[in-house]
């Protein structure tokens, strides 16, 4: 070896030689010394892009520790045979390894960037958004915000006043107009003075707001219509996520609502599940809150009172959290929200799931707009079919509870698959594909934790779900002023019954949840 160095460096005595004054031999040595200079050129290069490479999967801290050793180790015998190999006799397969291994680096450098791009998109929450409706009578002549000029406005501040302050606001300066404005501490009469039409032209409400309107009475989108709507994007600080080790027991909180496209931080929490995680003994026990259940919610500006539980959302996902903490007594320590965008996109990206029925059924319109079959037992989904299976409800006896369970099926039918070792490799793609849908507060060191942890430990989990019950009938809603709403009374046995599995799970115990559940039954009789 040491004689090829000693070659190489008299080669580069010739590099700005004048070819014309040279030797044949002289030549010669000029060409082996420019080939060593690419081959050294190529080979820093390739370093580069290793380091660069391996820096952005340090900070990832996806791989279990013996794939990084042997990743590492692997990428430095090649650099090292690339760099040696300049000088001997195999320079141009040091060359090809290096144009290759330059190649693999630099993709697996721009993928790895994008990785952290994307996780810093999904967790990063800065802002609420929301969207303003100007509905006015359904038979108005109005067809547009600015054909509302003339008319009186109205709205309740009974919650959020600085919102609908800002959205007036935004509503002059976009469309020039200069409204008289009537205020109300409740939602109730503000629908009825519009429907009277005699002080009230128009009312301006969220677009969450309007749905749960309508939720309460069936007749009012057809005696009303919307003439346009204005955004207001509002700079909000959540409070960071205490952190916690992906090793150790944790509880998520998975919710979801009925919007299309980006997923907003504010907005109805149509799913309510719990994941309670104990990776110790590989148990995760999914618990289901019913949307309608009646307890006890609060707004950002600390009005509290008995309500849906699905209303809280509408200030942000933080408060649906603080209803459930204060309903179990436990502490949630991250959220994941998506809309029906991000089921279908999650789905999709998984290449299907696998979801097994409690029941054979087929869905309505009101569910999705295509009927597709369900058969009791195990079904193969896209995410269309998927988001048809969590939302229909008419086709039951027990509508929302059934679809509660439903839920929970199709949960434990992505967890399945994303865990899959399949997906687990290419769990980047997964996120990019749905990285608008998916809202989350976990560190991203939490997200490639719990990739890590899965890949050093294919164990199978075991999933079970709890879903609570409870009896349907109406009820005032005190925090948003809606009178009249069916709601769900939950069952004080259900609640507790949901408290001691999640405990149960936290503390390492492993036990079938259907049995202890029957146990439990059995002991009250």
């Amino acid at each position: 070896m040491a004689g090829f160095f000693t070659r190489s460096k008299n080669d580069m005595k010739y590099l700005f030689a004048n070819k014309d004054e040279l030797s044949k031999k002289e030549r010669r040595r000029k060409r082996r010394g420019w080939a060593t200079v690419i081959g050294l050129v190529l080979v820093l290069v390739q370093l580069v892009l290793t380091v660069l490479m391996l820096k952005n999967v340090f900070v990832l801290d996806i791989l279990p520790t013996k794939y990084m050793v042997a990743l590492t180790a692997f990428l430095v015998c090649v650099l090292l045979y690339d760099f040696t190999s300049q000088f001997t006799n195999s320079k141009f397969m040091g060359k090809i390894l290096a144009v290759l291994l330059s190649l693999v680096m630099l993709y697996c450098y721009i993928f790895s960037a994008k990785v952290v791009s994307t996780l810093t998109k999904i967790t990063g929450v800065s802002t609420r958004t929301d969207v303003m409706d100007v509905i006015v009578l359904s038979d108005d002549e109005a067809e547009s915000i600015a054909d509302t000029a003339k008319y009186t406005y109205a709205y309740s501040d009974i919650t959020d006043s600085d919102i609908y302050e800002s959205a007036v606001n935004q509503l002059e300066k976009e469309n020039g107009i200069h409204p008289s404005l009537k205020t109300y501490d409740n939602w109730d009469t503000t629908i009825d003075e519009l429907l009277d039409n005699s002080e009230v032209q128009a009312v301006l409400v969220s677009e969450e707001m309007l749905a749960s309107l309508e939720e309460a009475d069936d007749t009012l989108s057809t005696n009303v219509k919307v003439v346009g709507t204005v955004e207001v994007v509002t700079s909000i600080t959540v409070a960071e996520a205490e952190k916690v080790s992906a090793s150790e027991p944790f509880v998520i909180f998975v919710t979801g609502n009925d919007d299309y496209g980006t997923v907003k931080y504010n907005g109805h929490s149509d799913v309510n599940i719990l994941a309670v995680v104990n990776p110790e003994t590989r148990q995760i026990l999914l618990v289901s809150t019913p949307r309608d259940s009646y307890i006890t919610i609060e707004t950002d500006s600390g009005k509290s009172g008995l309500d849906k539980l699905t209303h809280a959302g509408n200030a942000g996902v933080d408060n649906t959290i603080k209803a459930l903490e204060n309903l179990y007594g436990i502490d949630i320590n991250y959220y994941v929200r998506l809309n029906f965008s991000g089921c279908i996109g999650v789905v999709d990206a998984l290449g299907g799931i696998t979801v097994n029925s409690e029941v054979a059924f087929t869905n309505g319109d009101n569910a999705w707009y295509e009927n597709f079959t369900f058969n009791e037992g195990e079904n193969e989904l896209n995410g269309e079919q998927t988001l048809a299976f969590v939302r229909e409800r008419l086709a039951f006896g027990d509508g929302d509870f059934q679809r509660a369970r439903n839920q929970i099926a199709a949960i434990k039918g992505i967890i399945n698959k994303a865990t899959s070792a399949t997906i687990l490799s290419n769990y980047a793609t997964v996120l990019d594909a749905v990285s608008d849908m998916i809202l989350t507060d976990m560190p991203t060191s939490f997200i490639t934790q719990l990739v890590k942890e899965q890949l050093s430990d294919t164990t199978a989990w075991n999933i079970q779900s709890y879903s609570l019950s409870g009896t349907t009938g109406p009820a005032n809603g005190q925090v948003y002023g809606l009178s009249g709403m069916s709601v769900v009374f939950l069952d004080d046995d259900s609640v507790n019954t949901a408290i001691q599995l999640m405990s149960k799970i936290m503390n390492g115990e492993t036990f079938d949840v259907d049995e202890y559940v029957e146990s439990l039954s059995t002991t009250a009789e």
